[in-house]
């Protein structure tokens, strides 16, 4: 008996499977069992936004999406198609939380001179730092800036430890008590390494804990969170 070629095997597996998906694709465009589905938690401070804020309806009806996703399988098509509901990306984050003081736009990392530095941050998305249901704010340790700081040289240096002296010593953990990274706060950067917030707090803050950054915020976010 000659044996099943590879496009065969496929199509046997989406008719098998057919029937649970077209049960799970009830549920998965009703925007009610959105919470259900959900990956993981709601991040920190995001408690109060509802799926639909982020998680738009994914274009073409409900039988496109499907043939879409039939054809993808078995080969008939390049892309995949997203059902229900797209995939988030950095738009629907701007749409609540861009803002005219932000001092590390993602737009200005699209420049050829941080083509290196994306190798370690992938910061033209806010999702390369930022991702939903982890609880997390930021899912990045604090040693990051090293990216795209490590040739820093200031010609008046208003800290009394060099800034130099800390790259050389590779203190990059100290940056985030010092500065804040999207500018959103009504701070101050001291002059005094002492007095800089501890690279704990900035921590604890970035993994949900309370906010070690003075109040208030110049901007909320436009759906009730931060």
């Amino acid at each position: 008996m000659k044996a099943p070629t590879a496009r065969q095997v496929r199509i046997a597996a989406v008719f098998a499977g057919l029937p649970m998906f077209l049960a799970a694709a009830v549920v998965m465009t009703d925007p009610i069992a959105m919470p259900i589905m959900a990956h993981g938690p709601i991040q920190a401070s995001h408690e109060s936004i509802q799926c639909e804020a982020c998680h738009q309806p994914s274009p073409g009806t409900a039988r496109q999406q499907v043939q879409g996703k039939l054809h993808f399988l078995l080969g008939l098509r390049e892309t995949p198609v997203d059902f229900g509901f797209s995939a988030v990306t950095s738009k629907a984050c701007l749409a609540c939380h861009e803002r005219p003081n932000e001092r590390h736009p993602i737009y200005r990392f699209q420049e050829p001179r941080f083509q290196a530095s994306l190798a370690l941050v992938e910061a033209t998305s806010c999702l390369g730092c930022h991702s939903e249901h982890t609880n997390h704010r930021a899912s990045i340790d604090l040693l990051f800036c090293q990216a795209c700081h490590e040739d820093l040289k200031l010609k008046s240096d208003p800290l009394d430890v060099n800034h130099e002296t800390l790259i050389a010593n590779l203190e990059w953990q100290t940056c985030l008590g010092c500065h804040d990274f999207h500018g959103n706060h009504k701070h101050q950067a001291p002059t005094l390494l002492e007095a800089a917030i501890p690279a704990e707090a900035v921590l604890l803050y970035l993994q949900a804990g309370p906010s070690p950054y003075p109040l208030p915020k110049l901007f909320k976010g436009r759906e009730g969170g931060e």
